[in-house]
């Protein structure tokens, strides 16, 4: 207990320089979890915006040159697959739309009245499209807000129309719902890059293309299935069907998204490593620290070592006292780190979870790095010759 206490004690000789080295560990530290928050909270985003826009299940399409169409027949084979929680028809152009005056570039959808089922659509004005609008190619559309916006001023665009350039040919539609729709975060990233979507009947969209099959086929999986072995036996069962071996190809959109999310842990890591350098120059200072601690009380080890205080006994007193330096600054950074990280995420919108796997292992940082650039200082200290340490 009296070396605890000794270690302590130690540390409020020179207050001003303690001050600094546990500042210095603290923004190490404070570098370190910011860096590591930012990449959680950005994976944790990134993941729910790739769910909401559909990148958690598989596509089908038509294999390259395999002659074979998706059809309503073919879709209703999928349905039926046991891995098969929703499968949705998919159509999309990219081209102009117009209303009040403003022409946009977006991708027309044609989709059928269970797409909210497989992309993450919340209805924020009107309705969604219906099972009659399908039944009768009704010429309706659904917009996203973003899309209302910058085409009439405002949200709720119930009841406007807009024209739609599909085969050529310009085509009216009513818009009766607007929707909040995945692709928030990535929109304001890349702005224009990432395209603003209007949803109509496929149906619809097939009567102005002049089309009879569909683009892909959306699937939602039964919860727990494997994307990869449930697309495999998809596409088993479409070849038996059209009797052809490569008549459609299978896209695994979650693999795409655990590739992001995988880049996204990699720059985490290395940007983590990057600001871990400033824990080194923090090591440093504690090193600086306790060197000019061993100097200044060089008399105090020799009178300790006469009386016969052993060497490990001095080792253990300035190892604690680097010790209760890193913690101070860790607990400091730590602190920081948090309810910075918690006011960003409170800034922009995003739910902030405290991460404490992440915590511990910047403790565990500073502490072994206050051990290891303390053991030089211990270790000169408990060499000391007490009659020359006494002189």
């Amino acid at each position: 207990m009296e070396l605890w206490k000794d270690a302590w004690r130690s540390i409020f000789r020179r207050p001003s320089r303690s001050g600094l080295t546990i500042l210095s560990i603290a923004i190490g530290i404070f570098a370190v979890m910011l860096i590591g928050t930012i990449g959680e909270m950005g994976k944790e985003a990134i993941a729910g915006e790739l769910a909401s826009l559909g990148m958690q299940g598989i596509a089908i399409r038509t294999g390259d040159d395999s002659g074979a169409s998706l059809t309503r027949t073919e879709l209703e084979l999928v349905r039926e697959s046991g891995a098969v929680a929703e499968a949705t028809p998919l159509l999309f152009e990219y081209n102009d739309i117009t209303a009040a005056g403003s022409t946009e570039k977006a991708v027309i959808w044609g989709v059928d009245a269970n797409v909210a089922s497989v992309v993450s659509m919340e209805l924020r004005y009107g309705r969604g499209i219906e099972r009659s609008d399908i039944a009768g190619a009704a010429e309706v559309c659904v917009v996203e807000e973003g899309l209302a916006t910058q085409l009439f001023g405002r949200e709720n665009a119930v009841g406007r129309r807009l024209e739609v350039s599909i085969g050529g040919v310009t085509h009216t539609l009513e818009i009766v719902g607007v929707a909040s729709v995945g692709g928030n975060i990535f929109q304001s990233m890349m702005g224009s890059t990432v395209p603003l979507f209007v949803y109509m009947p496929y149906t619809t969209h097939q009567l102005y293309s002049g089309r009879q099959g569909f683009d892909r086929i959306a699937v939602q999986l039964v919860s727990g299935s494997d994307s990869a072995e449930a697309g495999d036996a998809l596409a088993g069962e479409l070849d038996s069907w059209f009797g052809l071996s490569g008549s459609v190809a299978v896209d695994n959109l979650s693999q795409y998204a655990d590739t992001f999310e995988n880049l996204l842990g990699m720059v985490t890591v290395i940007l983590s490593a990057i600001a871990g350098i400033s824990l080194v120059v923090a090591g440093l200072s504690v090193m600086t620290a306790m060197l000019s601690s061993v100097g200044e009380r060089t008399r105090e080890i020799g009178i300790k070592k006469s009386m016969g205080a052993p060497s490990g006994t001095i080792v253990a007193e300035f190892l604690l006292e680097a010790a209760f330096l890193s913690a101070a600054g860790s607990a400091a950074g730590i602190f920081a780190g948090v309810a910075v990280g918690w006011a960003g995420c409170l800034l922009i919108g995003v739910p902030y979870s405290l991460q404490p796997g992440l915590i511990g292992v910047c403790l565990l940082s500073a502490l072994v790095t206050g051990a290891v650039f303390g053991a030089y200082p211990a270790k000169k200290a408990s060499l000391l010759r007490p009659v020359e340490a006494l002189r």
